[in-house]
């Protein structure tokens, strides 16, 4: 064997607990852990806080989501007005193209007749 497995085997040899280490360990896992004045005042503060941050928590996200919402249906009538001026656009020309056709056409009538 090796010294360190040798070391290892001491290491892990079953030994007995020294006197009283029985009662000790008793008596300490009895004791119950003391708060002081100020760790209990946190409690009560986070105990009372924690509702009223969550209703925060819950009126920021509506207001961000109706945020979010309005914005959206911006976005939706932005995109209907531009094809109405699109559409209207194409129409307006097509008008403004039979009016100089129907202009040409009287326009080389009277040419003809004088």
């Amino acid at each position: 064997m090796t010294e360190f497995e040798q070391q290892l085997v001491r290491a892990l040899e079953r030994r007995e607990p020294p006197a009283g280490f029985t009662s000790r360990v008793l008596a300490a896992a009895s004791l119950k852990p003391t708060r002081s004045r100020w760790q209990a005042w946190r409690w009560a503060f986070v105990l009372r806080a924690a509702p009223v941050m969550t209703a925060l928590l819950v009126v920021a996200g509506g207001a961000l989501y109706q945020n979010y919402e309005r914005v959206e249906r911006g976005e939706a009538a932005k995109q209907q007005l531009l094809l109405a001026v699109k559409i209207a656009g194409a129409k307006l020309y097509d008008a403004q193209q039979r009016v100089v056709s129907i202009g040409a056409i009287r326009g080389a009538g009277t040419e003809e007749e004088q």
